[in-house]
């Protein structure tokens, strides 16, 4: 697969799942779920303007910066420091429609991590190395689309470990 197919189908992929978040924007109630979309929704932006900047390098100069391409998402270990001041701040009951949307979100984030990782497979040089930091980037979206999503469900889970302890002490 050439270097442009696979740039626009990343495209598509980050279009997707951008549109995802800017519609959890205007139909969940939560003030916290609509940052937390509008976060993720914002971070795909710039994934979407990096594939457009690079397809139009690609066709010009076969030269990409790959130092443009960034996220606002924190990685997990930073996460991980985070999710007792985290759980403070979310309402013990979500409004609006934020389970159906965050299942959704995770779905498309797992499938875009997909992609990434095949395409990683499928290039060398720069290229993988861009689609490299493209996964990565990825897993941070869907590590936190799980938080919130273990959250949102209130089955004891909190990004993959039991919140309580049901064990008799």
């Amino acid at each position: 697969m050439d270097s442009i197919a696979i740039f626009t189908t990343a495209l598509e992929y980050e279009e997707k799942i951008r549109d995802l978040y800017l519609s959890a924007v205007a139909t969940v109630d939560d003030d916290r779920g609509k940052n937390i979309f509008k976060a993720l929704a914002d971070d795909e932006q710039s994934h979407v303007d990096f594939l457009h900047y690079s397809l139009e390098q690609l066709r010009t100069e076969n030269l990409i910066d790959q130092k443009r391409l960034e996220t606002t998402i924190p990685d997990t270990d930073l996460i991980n420091e985070k999710i007792e001041k985290m759980k403070a701040q979310i309402p013990s009951q979500m409004l609006g429609d934020i389970k159906t949307v965050l299942n959704r979100a995770l779905k498309l984030e797992k499938e875009t991590s997909a992609f990434y990782h095949d395409a990683i497979q499928k290039t060398e040089g720069p290229i993988k190395d861009i689609f490299t930091k493209f996964y990565d980037i990825e897993q941070r979206h869907v590590d936190v689309v799980q938080i919130e999503l273990d959250h949102a469900m209130h089955n004891g889970v909190w990004f993959d470990f039991m919140e309580a302890n049901l064990e008799v002490e």
